[in-house]
C-alpha cells in the first residue's frame, strides 16, 4: 500500500460534525464565514473548508455553530493528520532499507517531535477547548507548533528536502496555521 493510500484512508471523514462547544461570550456562525473571517488566503480558505467538509459541517449560511466547535474541529483534524504523518515516518524506517544514516536520525527524531506535537494539539482539542478553558491555550499551542518546528528544521537540511516526509510535515505546519488563524480570529487567543 503506497505513503500516499495510507493517509488518504487515515483522513477519511470521520463523520464528526463540528464540536457544540457554545463558549460564553464566542460568536456563533456558519462554517464559511468561520473560514471567510479567519483566513487571509485562498489556499488557507480552501484548506478551511476542506476541514469543515471533513468533519460533517453543514456549509450553508443559515447553519450556525459556536466559533470554539471550529476551532476544536480544525484541531483534531491537524492531530488526525499528524498521526497519518507519524505513521508514514515509521513505515519508512521500518520499510525502506535503502534511508542513509541521516534520514533515519532525522525520521527518528521527528517521530519524537511529533508525538510532542500531537499531545499539545490533542489537549488543546480534547480537553482545553471543549471546556472552553482558554487561559494556556496559546501556551499549549505554541508548545505544539514548537515541536512540529523541530521535525521541520531536521528535514530542511539537502537530501532530507526531498524526502517524502518534508510535504508530510510542510503540510501538517498548514494545519497548525489553520489552527492559529481560527482561534486568533474568532475567539481572540
Amino acid at each position: 500500500m503506497t505513503m500516499v493510500k495510507i493517509i488518504l484512508l487515515l483522513l477519511a471523514p470521520l463523520g464528526m460534525a463540528a464540536a457544540s462547544t457554545d463558549c460564553p461570550g464566542v460568536l456563533s456562525l456558519d462554517g464559511s464565514s468561520a473560514c471567510g473571517q479567519s483566513c487571509g488566503t485562498k489556499l488557507l480558505q480552501d484548506l478551511c473548508i476542506h476541514v469543515m467538509v471533513w468533519g460533517g459541517v453543514d456549509m450553508s449560511r443559515s447553519q450556525k455553530e459556536g466559533a470554539t466547535g471550529y476551532v476544536i474541529l480544525a484541531a483534531r483534524f491537524a492531530v488526525e493528520s499528524m498521526d497519518a504523518t507519524r505513521l508514514a515516518a515509521r513505515n519508512q524506517l521500518s520499510q525502506n532499507t535503502s534511508l542513509s544514516g541521516q534520514e533515519r536520525d532525522a525520521y527518528e527524531g521527528c517521530l519524537n517531535d511529533y508525538a510532542a506535537a500531537r499531545s499539545s494539539i490533542n489537549h488543546v482539542a480534547k480537553e482545553m477547548l471543549p471546556n472552553c478553558r482558554f487561559v494556556g491555550v496559546a501556551d499549549e499551542f505554541a508548545r505544539g507548533v514548537k515541536s512540529l518546528e523541530s521535525c521541520w528544521i531536521r528535514l530542511m537540511r539537502p537530501p532530507l528536502k526531498s524526502t517524502p516526509l518534508y510535504d508530510l510535515v510542510w503540510a501538517d505546519r498548514y494545519k497548525l496555521l489553520l489552527i492559529h488563524m481560527l482561534d486568533s480570529k474568532l475567539l481572540g487567543i
